[in-house]
């Protein structure tokens, strides 16, 4: 079957080898004619455009994985509240004091219901009077609403495990819904995080084309030189209450895009219809830089946020018209096409901290919403204890009214957990680094709108 363009190709061939089989006496005049000849033709099939290229984005994107282990464990936390009550008790008996009890006795009126102010328990009663400082005396309340070695939680709330009680599948209580065994592990990245791309983004682009045929039917044709894309993501999702999460609506990740793109087309009819049709293939090859998080995300996530988007590839159609304009040369086109990449985000949170009132506390299980919420209640009654307690001692401190927890009992708990790790773990005096990983599947609907001409 007659093939036009490999005719072509075998005509400029052909005519290459009868080139450098011509004798040295045919001169360079008839090697500088077809040369010419050759180049013009060249040319005539080559073109430009410069393009507006617009760009929309639907953004599908799965639930992150936690890569490092969960931000806070039930076991750190029960090594920190025991490393705590053990350091009282040495602070102590290295004072002289508490000679008589033993440490097994500290920790069983430690875990005891009786209240600090009682005097119905005498080795609590030989424990409070043997505080030295009042921080001491702060450090023992701590205690004892951080909950027992065995089973963690604020004023024998189990605030924790309460965390982690509501199993994926009835019939399986062991696993809850982070996948976790009872009492394993808690807050890791919030569930039902999704991405959503923001308004079309746009950026000029230089191509250059080449038709394969005379008639200027087939062609390829790719973009050299562009400016970036500039790409805002939002934040989406549904949390465990089944509202809207914190991020939804904001601004969490602003990023660039190179789209180095090839086309390979058919353009209907031939070079001298006025409009002619187009269809074709394009693929692309998104490159992303200079992605950043934004600081409201920074503070979701707990700590500095850096992230990096994985570069993707992707295949689609483009469909479109092309004009000569009143015969000149000069071409007008319009393009649409679909390519649809996939990539995937790596975060890394480092220095991450949590405190009271931080929204992304508000978006973990219910559960766990509702013990963070009851163990802020407490502290009113915490710092009544303290008091009474101090009241209650033989000789009282100075002091008449106590706030163990100015920040708030989450806020609290974080920075002991945080000064825990500092000492026993290597830390740095925050939870630590974390990383995640998200993908996300990128629809992406192209809009091109271009003026050109051949060379």
């Amino acid at each position: 079957m007659f093939n036009p363009v490999r005719s072509r190709f075998s005509l400029a061939v052909g005519a290459l080898l009868v080139l450098t089989a011509l004798p040295a006496t045919a001169g360079p005049s008839v090697e500088d004619s077809l040369a010419l000849s050759m180049s013009k033709g060249i040319r005539d099939r080559m073109f430009w455009n410069l393009s507006v290229v617009s760009t929309k984005t639907k953004t599908k994107s799965e639930q992150p994985r936690d890569m490092t282990p969960e931000i806070v464990s039930i076991a750190d936390l029960t090594a920190m509240r025991n490393q705590k009550a053990t350091d009282l008790y040495e602070r102590l008996r290295a004072a002289g004091q508490l000679t008589t009890v033993s440490s097994a006795q500290f920790f069983a009126a430690l875990n005891s219901s009786t209240s600090l102010s009682s005097g119905s328990n005498a080795t609590m009663v030989s424990i409070r009077d043997a505080l030295q400082t009042e921080q001491d005396l702060i450090d023992l309340v701590k205690i004892r609403y951080y909950g027992t070695p065995t089973s963690l939680g604020l004023s024998a709330n189990k605030l924790l495990d309460a965390a982690l009680s509501a199993p994926v599948d009835p019939g399986d209580p062991t696993v809850d819904g982070y996948g976790f065994e009872s009492g394993a592990g808690y807050l890791t990245t919030p569930q039902g995080i999704r991405a959503k791309s923001g308004n079309p983004s746009e950026t000029l682009a230089l191509s250059v084309g080449y038709f394969l045929n005379d008639d200027q039917n087939w062609a390829v044709e790719a973009l050299v030189l562009g400016a970036p894309l500039r790409a805002t993501v939002y934040g989406a999702g549904i949390n465990d209450r089944g509202d809207p999460n914190q991020l939804t609506g904001r601004e969490i990740i602003h990023t660039k895009m190179l789209p180095p793109m090839a086309k390979f087309g058919y353009y209907f009819g031939n070079k001298n219809w006025v409009v002619r049709p187009y269809v074709g293939i394009a693929a692309m090859y998104a490159i992303f830089f200079d992605t950043k998080t934004t600081s409201y995300f920074d503070e979701y996530q707990g700590g500095k946020t850096s992230i990096s988007l994985k570069n993707a590839f992707g295949v689609g159609p483009f469909i479109g018209l092309q004009s000569d304009v009143a015969k000149s040369g000069w071409q007008v086109g319009v393009s649409i096409g679909k390519i649809k990449i996939k990539t995937e985000a790596t975060l890394v949170t480092r220095g991450t901290m949590f405190k009271t009132g931080d929204l992304a506390l508000t978006d973990y299980k219910q559960t766990t919403a509702d013990a963070i919420d009851q163990a802020e209640s407490l502290l009113t009654t915490a710092n009544n204890n303290a008091t009474n307690a101090n009241n209650a001692r033989a000789t009282p401190f100075a002091s008449t009214t106590y706030n163990i927890a100015p920040g708030g009992m989450t806020t609290e708990l974080m920075k002991d957990l945080a000064a825990y790790k500092q000492v026993a773990q290597g830390g740095d005096g925050t939870l630590g680094t974390f990383v995640r990983k998200q993908r996300s599947t990128l629809d992406n609907t192209i809009f091109m709108l271009s003026v050109g001409k051949s060379f």
